[in-house]
């Protein structure tokens, strides 16, 4: 299937380099800069170190920046796909354009309801009221003329030597990596107006050995249409239906301070296009529409990997002998350990969705099943009473959407094989133009057993149980550019957790204030603290107890222009953490970015530098970083000593640029950075990435 599509998408780079032409673009860095505006903003709204999926992100972004999306033509989730408007934004657009016909200017907005000048500035670079792009004059020599192309080459490597590159005594003066500590990546993507895409992608993670060819192989053929055919994935894809509860493959937004994000638009069949080895599918899917009904058929079989343990018991029937004591997500296969991990797991997965839509109602039925090739096994410990064994597993539930005036509500009803049961239920209102509130309550019960989601949660949303929860949120829009966000999420586990013994409780509270005087300067400042428990894990005492913990956190954060050309940001963030009868953890980070983005100049320059002090691990503070083309990081700040990192662009020639970046972290509180293989000698650790893009 792989080699099919390589060779398709080899093709199509062969054909294009003879009938296609390079567009006349903007600014490429002034491009650059509005995207990553944009990213950064969805960024600093996410939970500290929540994982979300930003080359996809970032992927649509510069699609609709290139191609603007036409407002007067664009459908529901075309809408949503640019993750910058909520689902009452998106119905008062409809309900506007309805009543008095097409929009003529992107600033009639103004005039639409829930559309306030900074939600229509953060839009206004990737929407349009011009013609809409469509597939009824289809050719192939048209799609060749008109397919944009992206072809990536990517290496990585740290300067110092880490402990698994040196010989190792115990492996007869080996060293413990197969590999070289060089990084490479490469990427190719064809798109012909959004409708159809193919590419590939190639990854060997550092220590990997590149004998056998790259460490993983991704590949795709996508065609989306309003048509009959809605859309086919061959190859690897995503599938993502209702609000993450029932089935959901691949990362996704959580908690955050931005309240209107609560609700998830599940997008259905996506390609995938990230270097993930494990949250994704692999094989065919197809959905077809039929009125108001969509029917998706889903298919995947892929190979995952795995601990396997020797089966013991012989009263229980396996056919290889194995069981699986946990499944690897990490994608890492640098040791002999890690290699003989490597794909031992036979994953199937099969199953579909219908949705029904009439207006801005809609409503689906989601079933999928799982099989491993090999039973899993959980622990003995007492906290995973609950999880999921054996080698079959499947889920079904309901979901449902809506707009009624100006509140949004929208909730999934979900129920694993062995009757676990699970829901989610939540509202977005505007009760005021400018006052919008958010309510989710959600029961996952300490049964239920997904196959793959990504659901609103304070616990694991990718495999949600044991919790129930609520969760209150506001944004109130004052005059003069003043802007309060804050809510609260009070939380209950009725059975165990990791290192929690007994049940608990969970309490999160957050509050920020946003002043933006214009579009050049804005300023926010965002007060937030958690509650928990955690038990003692003192080996002196006989009973192990939770114990009272709470941490809090103050940011303050500042961006503003000082010329023309260039922009600062400084962030200065403050965290204490404390346990009950085991005193406090202190730390602050402080950062300044200068950024230089001259239109007319083929040089871009970002450059950061911080100090951070934390009294331990528990005081860590997370902070986004720039970083090369679709890559992007949220790094920890623990310890005592300082980072700085310069990303640089440089536009070579029309459709040609390269991207540099060299990061360092050096330490004053240690001679060694980290442990094990991943060890290095001294209080330095200094990162390169070099990136080269052709699109053509």
């Amino acid at each position: 299937m792989l080699l099919r599509i390589f060779s398709t998408s080899l093709l199509m780079v062969l054909a294009t380099s003879l009938f296609g032409q390079i567009k006349d673009e903007t600014d490429e860095s002034e491009k650059q800069s509005i995207i990553e505006q944009r990213i950064e903003i969805i960024a600093n709204t996410l939970e500290e170190g929540q994982a979300l999926d930003y080359t996809t992100l970032l992927e649509g972004l510069t699609y609709h920046f290139e191609h603007p999306l036409d407002l007067n033509s664009a459908s529901t989730e075309d809408l949503r796909d640019l993750n910058l408007l909520s689902d009452i934004q998106i119905a008062g657009l409809q309900r506007h354009i309805s009543r008095y016909g097409y929009l003529r200017s992107i600033y009639e907005l103004q005039a639409v309801r829930g559309f306030d000048p900074a939600t229509i500035n953060l839009i206004r670079p990737f929407v349009t009221v011009g013609a809409p792009g469509m597939m009824k004059d289809f050719t192939f020599r048209q799609m060749f003329k008109e397919g944009t192309n992206d072809f990536f080459l990517r290496y990585m490597r740290p300067i110092q030597q880490q402990a698994g590159y040196k010989p190792n005594p115990k492996k007869n003066d080996q060293p413990s990596y197969t590999g070289s500590p060089n990084y490479f990546y490469t990427r190719y993507r064809f798109l012909y107006r959004k409708n159809i895409s193919a590419g590939f992608t190639l990854e060997k993670d550092q220590g990997e050995s590149i004998k056998n060819g790259p460490d993983f192989a991704s590949g795709f053929v996508f065609i989306r249409n309003k048509t009959f055919l809605r859309a086919l994935a061959l190859g690897d894809y995503q599938a993502q239906f209702g609000q993450g509860l029932t089935y959901w493959n691949g990362l996704g937004f959580g908690k955050s301070v931005y309240v209107m994000n609560v609700k998830k638009n599940a997008m259905g069949l996506k390609p995938y296009t990230s270097v993930n080895e494990a949250l994704f599918m692999r094989g065919a899917a197809a959905t077809i529409g039929m009125g108001r009904f969509e029917l998706t058929g889903m298919y995947s079989q892929k190979k995952l990997s795995a601990n396997l343990v020797a089966l013991v018991d012989s009263s229980i029937a396996v056919d290889d002998g194995f069981t699986v004591s946990s499944i690897l997500t990490g994608g890492l296969h640098r040791t002999e350990s890690e290699i003989a991990k490597r794909r031992t797991l036979g994953e199937r997965i099969y199953g579909g969705n219908i949705k029904y839509t009439k207006g801005t109602f809609s409503t689906g039925f989601t079933a999928a099943g799982q099989e491993y090739a090999s039973p899993l096994s959980r622990d003995n410990d007492l906290y995973q009473q609950y999880r999921f064994d054996g080698t079959h597993n499947a889920t079904m539930g309901i979901d449902y959407q809506g707009v009624l005036r100006n509140a949004n509500f929208f909730g999934e009803f979900s129920r694993s094989l062995n009757g676990g049961f699970a829901a989610l239920n939540g509202l977005v209102a505007s009760l005021h133009p400018s006052l919008v509130v958010s309510v989710v309550h959600r029961y996952f019960q300490k049964d239920y057993q997904p196959i793959y989601s990504n659901v609103f949660a304070e616990g694991n949303n990718l495999a949600p149980s044991n919790e129930h929860g609520l969760f209150l949120g506001m944004q109130a829009n004052f005059p003069r550019g003043w802007i309060l966000s804050a809510y609260t999420d009070q939380v209950t586990y009725p059975w165990l957790r990791y290192k929690v013994q007994t049940p608990g409780v969970f309490s999160d509270y957050l509050a920020q204030m946003n002043y933006k005087p214009d579009k050049k300067h804005e300023f926010y400042f965002r007060y937030r603290v958690r509650h928990s428990t955690q038990d003692t894990g003192d080996p002196t005492e006989i009973i192990d107890y939770p114990l009272g913990r709470r941490q809090q956190n103050f940011r303050l954060n500042a961006i503003y222009m000082v010329h023309p050309n260039i922009q600062m940001r400084t962030r200065g963030e403050w965290t204490v953490f404390e346990r009950e009868r085991a005193g406090r953890e202190q730390g602050f980070m402080i950062y300044q970015d200068v950024i230089f983005n001259k239109p007319d100049s083929p040089i871009s320059i970002n450059l950061r530098y911080a100090l951070f002090q934390t009294q331990g691990t528990n005081a860590r503070i997370y902070a986004y970083e720039s970083d090369v083309l679709y890559r992007f990081s949220i790094p920890a700040y623990s310890g005592l000593g300082s980072r700085f990192y310069t990303v640089i662009k440089y536009d070579i020639i029309r459709g040609v640029d390269l991207w540099l970046k060299v990061g360092t972290w050096v330490y004053n509180d240690r001679k060694k950075i980290s442990s094990g293989d991943g060890e290095i000698e001294g209080n330095t650790r200094t990162d390169i990435t070099a990136q080269l893009r052709w699109q053509f």
